[in-house]
């Protein structure tokens, strides 16, 4: 079921992603964002998710990254814009140490200016 808050995900990502980036880049990552968001999934999905988040938010090194975040069964897809190559690869090391996260996809795409 698609709720308010994926809507409202995938909605920011985009409105992000064209904000910062050029239109390319931008459509680019509004497809991640779509393809990255839950349709469904259980609550130990929904927990990770969040956890996943969390972590990326409180790391004061990603601080102006754009990051989506999905789980499903310990799989985690990270997809966004970040600045440098260093906080794409720090985002996926914080996404593995999350409890229940057993792989970590990096979608994250690092911007060219």
């Amino acid at each position: 079921m698609i709720t308010r808050q994926t809507i409202a995900s995938v909605l920011t990502t985009t409105a992000i992603a064209f904000a910062i980036v050029p239109s390319a880049y931008a459509a680019s990552m509004a497809a991640a964002a779509q393809a990255t968001t839950p349709v469904g999934g259980d609550d130990r999905d929904r927990r990770t998710q969040r956890d996943v988040k969390n972590v990326l938010v409180a790391d004061p090194e990603l601080g102006d990254a754009h990051i989506a975040v999905s789980a499903h069964g310990g799989q985690v897809t990270l997809a966004g814009v970040v600045r440098r190559e260093e906080q794409r690869l720090r985002a996926q090391r914080a996404a593995a140490t999350v409890h229940g996260v057993r792989a970590v996809d990096n979608a994250i795409e690092v911007l060219d200016r």
